[in-house]
């Protein structure tokens, strides 16, 4: 059987296995419709479940089979190869969207005064930021301008180069893929490192519990302000783009290096070294996930070579090369 049959016979079965579920299936889905860089190729399913019944029922199904699984936040900070995903990508963008403060305590240590707010992992982080200040509530805004989702946020450890969002963390809520329902699961038991959080065996986080302490309503507000103006001025705007996509080496910033060995403008195909942050690439039109790679890889072997550092991808990047 030719490799073509055997990919639509792995389809056939695919779309059996998951035929009659509660939750949205996409089947062929392009995948540059749900990422911020808006390139990439199809995936073989999509999966949209709008809550944990969906979510446990579409993951018993998928444990039946031998189906890739991954996951797709907000689409922030991921980059789809332009063959495409294999097997199953599941969303939390149709559903998860809850957003409560679901315990406040009077005086606690030190005699300040907390919260417990609870994030749904597609929560968007704008929101997320602004249901916090308007109530008086301090702790997220080291994500102020971070894209795309809670549940990206916590898989990243987003945050600004002091204040990590490990720091607001106290709990989440998850459903392993080996099997089982959701639980809880404290902040104690995930690893958090620069720029990733590792839980204690893959799953699907549906929610994040965050700590919070009393603050002034107006200020938390003119903080955000002051910090969407700083970060319109030195960030790309009205270009689809991924966020930053370099890690900061120890002791540097990667930006920095980029743009010493002159590489803002710089452009392959569709992809570009943003004008603004040389720590950005944006898609100026057209731009193929081959395009932004081997931007990649140029600017390695630039910096590489005028300043001897090897940079690290921040940037997530799945799927297969285009065949």
């Amino acid at each position: 059987m030719s490799a073509q049959a055997l990919e639509e016979a792995a389809e056939v079965a695919l779309e059996d296995k998951l035929s009659g579920l509660a939750c949205e299936v996409r089947f062929g889905a392009l995948l540059s419709a749900h990422t911020t860089f808006q390139v990439g190729g199809t995936a073989d399913a999509l999966a949209l479940p709008k809550d944990e019944g969906e979510l446990g029922e579409l993951l018993g199904r998928l444990r039946a089979g031998d189906y890739g699984v991954s996951i797709l936040g907000g689409g922030a900070n991921t980059l789809v190869r332009d063959g495409g995903v294999r097997g199953v990508v599941i969303s939390l963008s149709k559903g998860f969207g809850a957003l409560a403060i679901t315990e406040e305590a009077g005086e606690e240590t030190a005699g300040e005064e907390t919260a417990r707010l609870t994030a749904g992992a597609g929560v968007k982080i704008p929101a997320l930021v602004r249901f916090a200040a308007e109530r008086g509530w301090a702790g997220c805004e080291c994500l102020a301008g971070v894209p795309g989702t809670v549940g990206g946020a916590l898989a990243m450890n987003a945050g600004t180069a002091e204040k990590f969002v490990e720091d607001v963390v106290e709990s989440v809520r998850w459903v392993r893929l080996s099997g089982g329902g959701a639980e809880e699961l404290p902040a104690k038991d995930i690893a958090f490192a620069y720029r990733s959080a590792r839980l204690p065996e893959p799953g699907v986080v549906t929610s994040v519990r965050f700590r919070l302490h009393r603050a002034d309503p107006e200020a938390l507000r003119a903080h955000l302000r002051d910090d969407a103006r700083a970060r319109r001025e030195r960030q790309p705007w009205g270009l689809p783009c991924a966020g930053s996509i370099f890690r900061n080496p120890p002791g540097e910033r990667a930006w920095r290096l980029i743009e010493a060995a002159g590489l803002k403008g710089c452009r392959i195909g569709g992809a570009e070294v943003s004008e603004v942050h040389g720590n950005f690439i944006v898609n100026r039109g057209g731009a193929s996930a081959a395009d932004v790679l081997a931007l990649i890889e140029k600017i390695r072997e630039e910096v590489r070579a005028q300043s001897g550092v090897e940079l690290e991808l921040e940037l997530h990047v799945i799927g297969e090369e285009e065949r």
